[in-house]
């Protein structure tokens, strides 16, 4: 899949984030933005529909760049393109990611709030023996014991109704498991039915937690 670049789009957008100071184009594929703190951050803001180790060495190829940015919510990055930027010297980031990482003192390495949550607490529990990366937003979960391995898709709702359900499913086809992170979230009865109807299972943290202990 090719690679567009969205430098004069991307300027606007990051020239109003509160911590940044100022932005410019600086070439074809990169932006200069120098945050209010004095540090200076390169970006590449790419759109495609996925990310790959390929795309990551094309776009470094251009230019160094701190971050790659993927613009597009409905895109993914491989988290293999992922560790290809960081053994680079760079990083991929969602859009979500570089606007939260704006306010961090280091802007490599931040992941989702949501995603990192449950990577962290999923990889605590006694059943699982390693949590393995897919792409931005899904894992697979490594079992103790020759357990089956589970895929998971992690997203973010309060009323996670069927359409979040079909997005969700739509954007990680593969996954056994659809888990909200949101601690304060709930499934609709038309999104319970529509997951039994599509074979897989949607849970909140707590309910994912426990039914990890079964097959």
């Amino acid at each position: 899949m090719s690679i567009n670049y969205l430098t004069g789009w991307f300027v606007p957008k990051i020239s109003g984030h509160g911590d940044v100071a100022s932005a410019i184009r600086a070439s074809s594929s990169l932006v200069q933005v120098e945050r209010k703190n004095g540090t200076v951050v390169t970006i590449a803001p790419v759109s495609t529909p996925t990310l790959t180790e390929t795309h990551v060495d094309e776009i470094l190829g251009q230019g160094d760049a701190t971050i790659i940015c993927l613009v597009p919510k409905a895109s993914h990055y491989l988290w293999s393109a992922r560790t290809r930027a960081q053994d680079l010297g760079s990083d991929v980031q969602t859009m979500s990611e570089v606007f939260w990482a704006m306010g961090e003192e280091d802007v490599q390495g931040f992941l989702s709030k949501n995603v990192s949550y449950a990577r962290r607490a999923l990889g605590q529990h006694a059943r699982v023996q390693q949590v393995q990366m897919i792409c931005e937003a899904s894992m697979r979960l490594v079992r103790h014991g020759g357990m089956p391995d589970i895929r998971v898709s992690v997203d973010y709702g309060y009323e996670f109704g069927e359409e979040a359900l079909m997005q969700a499913l739509e954007r990680h086809p593969e996954v056994e498991v659809v888990l909200n992170s949101n601690p304060n979230g709930r499934f609709t009865s038309a999104a319970l039915r529509h997951a039994e109807n599509a074979g897989v299972r949607i849970f909140d943290m707590s309910s994912l937690m426990g039914a990890l202990n079964n097959p």
